[in-house]
């Protein structure tokens, strides 16, 4: 990170460690409810129609999204605490520069510049998109 953002650094570092408990704060709630409503499942005995199991599969999907959703975000927290830790923080993976403050500060874990991001988005926007 060059000298002139150092002094965001602590900004930065505080704004890792607090998402990372808020997002750690998501998971163990979520699954608190996941068990309660496990319990509430089994105490209901009555027969489910083809709507319910259709309502139920459509809540699974969601819960494993959003908990890989949350998983990757963990995996980016941790590898910017690791750039962080290996003086590598604030230089783009992909052309070596410098990543601006203002993008570090509103985006903690970008490991890529401006135009470098745009470039990767351009050439891997069908990636996370699935198609049959």
């Amino acid at each position: 990170m060059k000298e002139a953002s150092r002094k965001d650094s602590n900004t930065i570092r505080n704004k890792l460690r607090e998402r990372q408990l808020s997002l750690l704060g998501e998971i163990r709630d979520e699954s608190d409810q996941r068990d309660n409503q496990h319990l509430i499942d089994l105490m209901s005995r009555e027969p489910g129609d083809s709507g319910d199991y259709s309502i139920a599969d459509e809540v699974a999907d969601l819960n494993v999204a959003m908990a890989d959703r949350q998983i990757r975000e963990l995996r980016e927290i941790d590898a910017a605490f690791q750039r962080i830790g290996d003086g590598s923080f604030g230089q783009c993976v992909d052309c070596g520069a410098d990543i601006e403050s203002a993008r570090l500060i509103a985006y903690p874990t970008a490991k890529r510049c401006l135009s470098c991001q745009e470039r990767h988005e351009l050439l891997y926007a069908t990636e996370s998109h699935p198609t049959l």
